[in-house]
């Protein structure tokens, strides 16, 4: 597939970084004549230097063979004019960055196709989201939904003492009625795989579930955590995944209190968010966080743009004993320091735009793709075609390959494990998981 990437920023990167590994043809331009020469340097990818929106640099990249059309540059005029480039030369799909939620407006307002895009994304928003999602499940370090939200995937650490400790996964199966969740992939150390019948769980383990959405206290007690909802959380830092959250939170009913450096921000968010106690104070003022209420809080939220206070602030947090602490990373290559000091899970807008974008870069009948940081592990929902290779045949029969898991069916509003003797019949929902480097060969499968 031929991917044309507008602004190599943050998340222009990341996009090209991740992309270029799947052996796509990736243009990426960039106006900065130093930065493009960085990213030449670093990737196997074509760099073009010039202005993303200029006819004629889209012209010199290839416009006319693209596939997918990513603009996410910073600067949504940039990214907007762009997009109405490519519709012009009918290019099959448009994804465009906006910061500006009024383009969201607008887009509804002429219907999508008017403004040249076929979909438009906005990081510190889907990052505020995964972050309010991740409030459904206390503890998750990933959270990703799937048929329609009857499916979840998130991850949870065993517990010293936990009930599946003591025998395989298998066993465990046969052991439980009427089970409701699948552990789909396993972190331990350094190592994340796919487990199979025989493996055991051991204390520490970061295991990652495939639950059905009304069973989740199925899997706590399979951990041996307790469940406790969220309902009060402090929030660090005055930056827009710090605001869109609290408009989250505000219509959830989670009390929020939220630490604002700058005075001006302060004011600002106090404008917009009637039922957020706003503090304007440093975050890292240890006394403040204490005398705002930081040892009664289930969730503390580092979100502010440094990772060294996210971590710091983290650290402390744990310390006072709250129960979930989750940063705002900026850094990929801090996740592992993050999750060795305590901090139960990182989000990065550049990560959880990724997972938005990456099912367009897949061939078949893929209705959703998530990854989990830090590791290989993908998992992907796909709509069984008529006439694919799936269809009508045991799933035993199929000959998977080696790192893949059909993990839950979604047909006619139900939801079930497979086993070997399940038939995947047309319009059924499959979420499975698998290796990154073989995703393709999952594709296969189901085109």
């Amino acid at each position: 597939m031929k991917i044309i990437i507008i602004g190599a920023g943050e998340v222009g990167v990341h996009l090209a970084r991740h992309l270029s590994k799947e052996h796509h043809d990736i243009t990426l331009i960039e106006e900065k004549s130093k930065r493009a020469q960085s990213i030449q340097d670093e990737m196997d990818i074509m760099v073009i230097e010039g202005n993303g929106a200029s006819p004629e640099v889209l012209r010199k990249a290839g416009l006319a063979q693209c596939d997918l059309f990513l603009a996410v540059t910073n600067m949504d005029e940039v990214n907007m004019v762009a997009s109405l480039s490519a519709s012009r030369y009918n290019v099959p799909f448009k994804i465009a960055r906006v910061s500006n939620m009024h383009f969201y407006d607008l887009d509804n307002y002429l219907g999508g196709k008017n403004l040249g895009t076929d979909l438009l994304i906005n990081p510190e928003f889907e990052c505020a989201l995964q972050v309010a999602n991740l409030l459904k499940i206390p503890g998750a370090s990933e959270y990703a939904e799937f048929a329609g939200g009857d499916v979840f995937l998130f991850g949870l650490s065993i517990a010293e003492g936990a009930p599946c400790l003591k025998s395989s996964l298998q066993e465990l199966r046969q052991d439980i009625e009427d089970i409701h969740f699948l552990v789909g992939s396993i972190s331990r150390g350094a190592e994340t795989f796919i487990p199979k019948g025989h493996t055991v769980l051991k204390a520490g383990d970061q295991a990652y579930f495939i639950a059905q959405r009304n069973h989740l206290d199925q899997v706590y007690d399979f951990c041996g955590i307790e469940k406790k909802p969220v309902k009060r959380v402090m929030i660090l830092g005055g930056s827009k995944v710090s605001r869109y959250l609290c408009q989250i939170l505000e219509k959830q009913n989670i009390k929020a209190t939220l630490v604002v450096p700058d005075e001006f921000e302060a004011e600002r968010m106090a404008e917009d968010l009637t039922n957020t106690l706003i503090i304007n104070g440093d975050v890292k003022d240890f006394d403040l966080l204490l005398q705002e209420g930081l040892s009664d809080i289930d969730c503390f939220l580092a979100l502010t743009p440094r990772d060294e206070d996210n971590m710091l602030t983290g650290i402390f947090a744990r310390e006072k004993k709250v129960p979930y602490v989750i940063a705002l990373l900026g850094k990929l290559e801090y996740l592992p320091v993050f999750n060795k000091m305590g901090v139960n899970t990182s989000v990065s807008p550049r990560v959880a735009v990724t997972n938005s974008i990456l099912k367009y870069a897949r061939t078949g009948n893929i209705t959703s793709v998530a990854t989990i940081q830090n590791s290989q592990t993908e998992i992907m929902e796909f709509e069984v075609a008529a006439g694919s290779f799936v269809e009508g045949k045991p799933l035993r029969d199929l000959k998977l390959p080696r790192d893949v898991m059909l993990a839950m069916v979604h047909r006619d509003y139900n939801d079930f494990i497979p086993s070997g003797d399940s038939v995947l019949r047309p319009k059924d929902h499959v979420v499975a998981i698998t290796i990154s480097k073989d995703h393709h060969k999952l594709e296969k499968l189901f085109t």
